[in-house]
């Protein structure tokens, strides 16, 4: 047998059993149904993704949905097979755009992911309580909720499952048995497919190969047994770059912010104060957060005198502290465990090409493969210390692995508890978005996020709070401006709504496009109304609507101008065509009835009146126009006081 080798059920069965419970901490994000952020956009709005784009569309986009090669912008993200996995799943749930089969999906592969992980553990010849230990933590890490509940992560998910099949099925050194020249090409071959498969799932598929050339470094013969897979690498990574056209794309400043910093120092030492921090997010993942951009972690403008520093020679010192330890004591486990740590990380480090995020948990998954090695190898011990332990002193050996194994067991449940209560988190937008808000304040897409939810429930000073400080953040930010502009307007300060409007249209209008750049005419065109100044409403609301009709709080709003304008015809067409958006709308329907009043339309105007009063009878101004309507048929004359026109704001639009 092999040292550590299990006896009885705990041959195989009882520890995956137990890596799978493990795993399904994650399970009760199936139920949930919220999309969140960049899922619009990758999973929903996209058209690949919805499976309304053919095979070659699809292979020519990135993941967003946008052309590699028609000279607009793209991401440079090239993943196809996930995005076919969505349009697939949509396809097998009957066209149903729902979040839920999507996460049950990623659940089951990351279970997959954790079993493979024990399967690789164990073919490293790591005792099964410490394999066990070590898929477990990987099975209920914390920072895998972005993978798993984030849909975008999946990309992250599917490369690391080809990087554990590459990891299994490549030739172990030290076997005794040296595999056939024509089997070792088959191996070659394999492995490279399955770069290349997790590669176009996520660019860190590709440097799986760099993993088994580490491998082979180790070995017998690793100039012979490496140049193969190097070269091999080498050749998959610039057709992957040339078929991009390169990695370098146009992010933008609030994603990256640090990029664009002028000081080539400050630079370096806010990436490298980034390893530190994800160093701390696989090891001590306590407090987490939906998205680290501008500016969540302030930039080390002070360089080497950032107390941060500090944390950064930690990470590094513990990095060379367990190569040296692995390399002092002849431990494959842990050379390969450091490795796996640092080589899937380089393309997300910064240090070659610019990322397009700041810090992204997901992007952690692959490395924690490597940080499941090394809590198993670190607990384990090489395998020549441990039987020189045995023969020298029995006692305090056992004494000194049953203390690794309880605290071993200490991390495992505080990973657990973690993690249970960070899936929890990832139920709403509200319990997300609030505590990501408080654990850093300075993020300003977070804080932005968080006051969307506080304005949806009508907490308008909060909302205002949480906006406010978002944009002392990022004061460019015009969307975050707009919905400041939302809340004033609704608690009636439209002048005040009018300046961070007139800011927005001077400044460069960033969060504005071409699916959203309607609202802010229409709103702007709503405020100026408010004001009165109907001239300059109408065709603000006119340049609006002709980009986007669909939003019956602007046709009321141009309406309503018309008629202060008295031009009734023109005012009857614009609620005209409101109703035809929203058949059912009181407010339109209320307004139109005042106008055909006006013009005459007696029958039309007290039918349109009374539909009004039917849908919202608790609405004083159409319970007024109807006891007009009462009067005028009681005393077959035209009343002196005048028919009151309504608004209303759909802050939805």
């Amino acid at each position: 047998r092999t040292a550590g080798a299990a006896r009885g059920p705990c041959r195989g069965a009882l520890p995956i059993a137990m890596v799978v419970l493990l795993s399904f901490m994650f399970l009760p994000c199936v139920t949930y149904s919220e999309w969140y952020i960049d899922e619009l956009f990758a999973a929903v709005r996209n058209a690949d993704a919805r499976g309304e784009s053919s095979l070659r569309q699809v292979l020519s986009h990135d993941f967003w949905g946008n052309s590699l090669w028609d000279g607009g912008w793209t991401h440079k993200s090239y993943r196809p097979l996930v995005v076919l996995s969505y349009a697939y799943q949509y396809a097998l749930n009957g066209g149903l755009i729902r979040p839920q089969p999507l996460r049950a999906f990623n659940v089951a592969l990351h279970t997959a992911n954790s079993v493979l992980l024990y399967r690789v553990l164990r073919r490293n010849r790591t005792p099964w309580r410490w394999a066990c230990l070590g898929a477990g933590l990987f099975a209920c890490h914390p920072v895998h909720s972005e993978n798993i509940i984030y849909l975008v992560g999946r990309a992250d998910t599917m490369a690391t499952f080809c990087w554990l099949l590459a990891l299994l099925t490549w030739p172990m050194q030290g076997s005794g048995s040296r595999p056939a020249s024509g089997s070792r090409m088959l191996r070659v071959l394999l492995a490279t497919a399955l770069a290349v498969i997790g590669g176009v799932c996520k660019e860190i598929g590709f440097v799986v190969l760099l993993q088994l050339a580490v491998s082979e470094l180790l070995g017998r013969q690793p100039v012979k047994g490496a140049a193969p897979l190097l070269t091999i690498f080498g050749v998959v990574f610039g057709g992957r770059s040339w078929f991009t056209d390169g990695t370098k794309a146009g992010f933008s400043h609030v994603d990256t912010p640090v990029q664009y910093h002028d000081n080539v120092y400050v630079r370096t030492f806010t990436y490298l104060y980034f390893h530190a921090k994800y160093a701390q997010l696989m090891v001590f993942p306590w407090t987490m957060c939906w998205d680290y951009s501008m500016d969540a972690l302030p930039l080390l403008l002070a360089t080497w005198q950032d107390l941060r520093v500090l944390k950064i020679l930690t990470t590094y010192l513990g990095v060379v502290a367990l190569a040296t330890w692995g390399f002092g004591t002849r431990s494959r486990r842990v050379l390969l465990g450091v490795a796996n740590v640092i080589i899937p990380f380089v393309p997300a480090s910064n240090l070659f090409f610019v990322v397009g995020t700041t810090i992204g948990e997901r992007l952690l998954y692959p490395c924690n493969v490597g940080f499941a090695m090394l809590v198993s190898s670190l607990g384990a011990g090489s395998r020549d210390a441990a039987l020189a332990a045995a023969k020298a002193r029995p006692q305090q050996r056992r004494a000194g692995v049953g203390g690794k194994a309880v605290l071993g067991f200490v991390v495992l449940l505080v990973f657990l508890c973690r993690g249970s209560w960070r899936v929890y988190q990832w139920s709403s937008r509200e319990t997300l978005f609030g505590p990501d808000a408080a654990a850093y304040p300075r993020s300003t897409k977070t804080r932005h996020q968080y006051g969307t939810v506080l304005h949806r429930e009508g907490r308008f000073d909060e909302a205002l709070t949480h906006f406010r400080a978002s944009l002392a953040v990022f004061p460019q930010s015009a969307l975050t401006e707009y919905c400041i502009a939302q809340i004033l307007i609704e608690i009636g300060q439209p002048d005040e709504a009018r300046k961070h409007f007139e800011n927005i249209f001077a400044g460069h209008g960033l969060g504005f496009g071409r699916f959203n750049i309607y609202a802010l005419h229409v709103d702007y065109g709503f405020t100026l109304m408010m004001l009165r100044r109907y001239e300059d409403a109408i065709p603000t609301l006119q340049q609006g609507l002709s980009l986007n009709e669909d939003v019956p709080h602007g046709l009321n709003a141009l309406g309503y101008s018309f008629v202060q304008l008295g031009r009734h015809q023109e005012a009857a067409d614009a609620f005209q065509r409101g109703l035809g958006y929203d058949p059912a709308n009181p407010f339109l329907l209320n307004n139109l009835g005042v106008v055909n009043m006006m013009a005459g339309n007696f029958d039309a105007g007290a039918q349109l009146i009374a539909q009004a009063v039917q849908l919202e009878p608790q609405t004083p101004s159409f319970l007024y126009n109807a006891q007009m309507v009462q009067t005028m048929v009681e005393t077959n004359r035209w009343p002196t006081q005048q028919f009151v026109l309504e608004l209303f704001f759909n802050r939805g639009n």
